[in-house]
């Protein structure tokens, strides 16, 4: 879940093609078909006001009242021009609902078929995860000799150098530079996404735990076990290692200033989400949380949460919580640092249970906000997640969600298969027909690309996306007073 800072420049022609899908609708197609569907109907509709008005102007010029009058030959020619252009216009308003009939009917097609591949694709992958999980005994036994040396190297230099952890992250980030095209690959997301949805197979198969059972409590039965409780159960594992161990937090206010207006559109939202820097010397710089405070006469004063991301990728934590610890935490639905933070932050800047508040966050801190969003906690007006592995977060409160992810981008992936259709997913290849810039890692991942899906979301034509946005942008309308502040947050040791 890294926070690249920066806009991408790859060369080439950018994927400008939203899929949109959600809103409560089984239909998945490109903004372009919704928009094209809205307006034939609009095409639609005008034609029957435009069929209206001849019928009455043609009922008040009958044939039989023209030659009584002894009216010119012209008026009865006119007349018999209104008869057919009623014929004609009657003609098209069908034509027009028919074919906006079918541009829908062929998104929830496509939608009810995408459902039914990926509930194949993903009780396939749950059956060779199992089966995997069978085998890894006798390979561990198998390699054991080998591999304890190894392990034992590892552990020693990373219990005994701080930087341990941090070296074999920065060697995992040179890795994932080298490798760039390959985990930029929709078939690859697509790969991680049933990956992720498997691990509890594997442990299961692992545990030698019959496959019925497994089925019975897994994502394809009751949902009992899933990605949640794989991640606690890595949790647990690495914990008594000093690796992704939860600690205390504190959180303190930064800087404070009046800003106007309230941000309208998905594009606005993102700028103002702060961001992370890592300098040259290791060192972090930037704030974690965003808070604005809305004041408008005659209503509760309202806010807008704004997180950033991943910060620190290494398993030990140190002095920073939003990071791979608060990830895995996160997931797995356990107290996280970087969850801490934010309330922390919230708290300080007076949110209450009572408060409207909308959350918008990057990578982790889109998951960080659909999570408080979605926990009952908080008056929750909307939620804007970018790059986000949220699949496994209901949001199911009413209020607006708007999901930001790329096709080639492997983070979003990490949460696994999406069930609740009630978020409007904007999802976009980010590289296309496009070279990769050289110097990122997941260049699909970059805050650039997706600042440019949130422009193209902006425009989209796709109503349900439209509704969503203007739902979102009605959070600080008419405030007279903006303050903005923001807070850093650091882990404590006790």
């Amino acid at each position: 879940m890294a926070e690249t800072p920066g806009t991408s420049s790859g060369a080439g022609r950018p994927s400008d093609e939203l899929t949109v899908s959600g809103g409560g609708s089984v239909a998945v197609a490109s903004d372009a078909l919704f928009g094209d569907a809205q307006a034939l109907e609009e095409v639609h509709h005008d034609l029957r006001a435009a069929a209206a008005q001849l019928a009455a102007v043609d009922s008040l010029v009958e044939v039989r009242l023209l030659r009584r009058s002894d009216a010119p030959l012209s008026a009865l020619e006119a007349e018999s021009e209104i008869a057919r252009a009623l014929d004609l216009v009657g003609a098209s308003a069908q034509r027009a609902a028919a074919i906006a009939g079918v541009l829908r009917a062929s998104a929830v097609g496509y939608g009810l078929a995408d459902d039914a591949a990926n509930r194949v694709s993903q009780q396939l992958a749950a059956t060779l995860g199992y089966s995997t999980g069978l085998l890894l005994p006798m390979v561990a036994v198998l390699f054991a000799p080998a591999l304890t040396p190894v392990l034992a190297a590892l552990l020693v230099a990373s219990l005994v150098a701080p930087k341990g952890a941090a070296g074999v992250a920065s060697g995992l980030g040179h890795w994932l530079t080298d490798n760039s095209r390959l985990l930029t690959n929709p078939l690859t997301v697509a790969l991680v996404r049933s990956g992720a949805m498997s691990i509890d197979d594997v442990i299961a198969g692992a545990l030698g735990l019959p496959p019925a059972l497994v089925q019975a409590l897994g994502d394809e039965g009751v949902g009992a076990t899933g990605i949640d409780t794989s991640a606690g159960l890595f949790s647990i594992i690495a914990a008594p290692f000093g690796l992704l161990a939860e600690t205390a937090v504190a959180t303190r206010a930064r800087t404070q200033r009046d800003i106007a207006p309230a941000p309208r559109g998905i594009a606005a939202r993102l700028d103002r989400i702060p961001q992370r820097v890592t300098a040259d010397d290791g060192a972090k710089h930037g704030e974690h949380v965003r808070i604005e405070h809305y004041t408008t006469p005659g209503k509760p004063d309202s806010f807008a949460v704004y997180i950033t991301g991943t910060a620190d990728f290494s398993p030990r934590p140190g002095v920073e919580p939003f990071d791979l610890t608060s990830d895995v935490s996160t997931m797995a639905d356990l107290p996280a640092g970087a969850v801490e933070a934010v309330r922390q932050a919230m708290r300080q800047e007076g949110v209450t249970a009572d408060s409207p508040v909308q959350f918008t966050g990057f990578s982790q801190g889109g998951l960080i906000a659909a999570t408080l969003g979605a926990s009952g906690d908080y008056n929750t007006q909307g939620v804007v997640a970018a790059g986000s592995p949220t699949a496994q977060v209901e949001m199911r409160g009413g209020y607006p969600v708007v999901l930001l992810e790329h096709t080639d981008d492997i983070v979003p992936a990490l949460g696994g298969t999406r069930t609740d259709d009630g978020p409007v997913l904007v999802q976009r290849e980010a590289f296309a027909h496009r070279e990769l810039p050289p110097d990122i890692a997941v260049p699909s991942h970059d805050r650039g690309e997706y600042h440019r899906t949130a422009e193209l979301a902006d425009d989209a034509r796709s109503p349900q996306l439209i509704d969503a946005i203007a739902r979102l942008d009605e959070l600080g309308r008419g405030a007279t007073t903006i303050t903005s502040t923001t807070y850093v947050a650091e882990r404590v040791r006790r």
